[in-house]
């Protein structure tokens, strides 16, 4: 753990215990509550992952976000093979949670028919109905903002819907909903982004699930409504790294010895492959991505592990050495002190994401994490 102690402006009158509910105040905490926590941050990030430019943008959206973000941990995607040092913004709403009854409580306000209001729909129904989709199958619902990019989009889109699906531990295609039951995993996707004629993709979407392996399964499912044509996502997990080409060819995939490759040339430092598709209207999408994993968790810093790994997609020219210079630099933990207390905040790389795309350059996305959390009190309770 690093002992450098900084006193940044952004942790400025957080109280300590967590925040206080004032009179009229949405669930989740007042609007851009998780500004000011971030702002004290700032320092974290390295300037090749993250200029001026990006940074605002990353601001401007987290002023619109409540401070019970940091009740779970978050994370950014940054863009390895791009100059721009920007990234995009993801947050983690667990059922119950205030952050998810913030989004209720946005939608509310919002026109009928929106994605807001369809989120906060699918939210509140996770919670009142134990018989809903959302209820029995998923654990998590991830929102990812999409803030890289030339030119910030006005208004903004909303943001990319995931579910991380509940796996039992008896064996997760048979122990839960989601990997039995396509067709019920993309109505509920829909709703929640209201969407319809989703029943378009089905076909596609139940021959990923008949190609799968035994052990493989469904580890996480998106929607995405800010990417053209929208498009449905799917991560399948539990296939070996030999077997990925296999599975490609079973759903068609048009590149399984471009997926080969990149799989022999980094499968010596990675311990598992997720294997990340498309599906849209037009069917399985040309892009595909291999989201490579190390056999460490985000939250666990480990520097030295992961260099041989970011030499490895530098060398392959997937990633620039500008932003291998910047991850190299992401993992640690750091405490922060503000006028009440102390926060740890405690930085890791989740995975990368290796992009392959016929006639296009392969590129590589690194997935990272980070988590504020207190970290003993510099003061007693705040006075009335």
């Amino acid at each position: 753990m690093s002992e450098k102690r900084r006193t940044p402006e952004g942790f400025r009158g957080v109280e300590a215990g967590g925040p206080r509910r004032e009179p009229g105040q949405r669930a989740g905490g007042a609007h851009g509550a998780f500004a000011p926590i971030l702002e004290g941050c700032r320092s974290l990030f390295p300037p090749e992952l993250l200029d001026s430019g990006g940074w605002e943008r990353l601001l401007d959206r987290a002023r619109r976000l409540p401070r019970s973000v940091l009740d779970s941990h978050f994370g950014f995607e940054f863009h390895l093979a791009e100059p721009a040092a920007d990234a995009d913004l993801c947050v983690v709403a667990l059922p119950g949670s205030d952050l998810s009854r913030h989004y209720i409580a946005e939608g509310a306000h919002a026109e009928p028919g929106s994605p807001a209001a369809a989120l906060a729909a699918g939210l509140r129904e996770q919670t009142a109905n134990p018989d809903s989709y959302l209820a029995r199958a998923v654990a998590a619902v991830v929102l990812e903002y999409d803030l890289a990019g030339p030119a910030p989009r006005r208004p903004p889109p909303a943001p990319g819907i995931f579910f991380a699906p509940q796996t039992a531990a008896s064996g997760p295609r048979t122990g839960c909903p989601e990997h039995r039951d396509p067709a019920g995993l993309l109505a509920a996707l829909a709703a929640t982004v209201g969407w319809s004629g989703h029943e378009e993709v089905l076909g596609t979407v139940e021959r990923i699930f008949a190609a799968l392996p035994e052990r493989g399964y469904v580890f996480q499912a998106g929607a995405l409504p800010a990417r053209s044509p929208r498009a449905f996502r799917i991560v399948v997990a539990g296939v070996a790294k030999e077997e990925v080409p296999a599975l490609l060819d079973r759903v068609e995939w048009p590149g399984p010895t471009a997926a080969a490759d990149v799989i022999a040339s980094t499968g010596d430092l990675v311990a598992y492959v997720l294997v990340s598709m498309d599906v849209s209207a037009r069917g399985l999408g040309l892009r595909l991505g291999l989201e490579l994993y190390r056999a460490t968790r985000w939250f666990e810093v480990d520097r030295r592990g992961w260099r041989p790994f970011i030499a490895r997609i530098e060398e392959c020219g997937w990633c620039l050495p500008a932003k291998a210079e910047g991850l190299r630099r992401w993992p640690g933990t750091e405490r922060l002190l503000g006028n009440a207390e102390i926060h740890l905040v405690r930085q890791g790389i989740n995975h990368v994401k290796v992009v392959i795309e016929r006639g296009a350059r392969t590129v590589a996305k690194a997935y990272v994490g980070m988590s504020v959390r207190p970290h003993g009190s510099m003061l007693g309770p705040p006075r009335e």
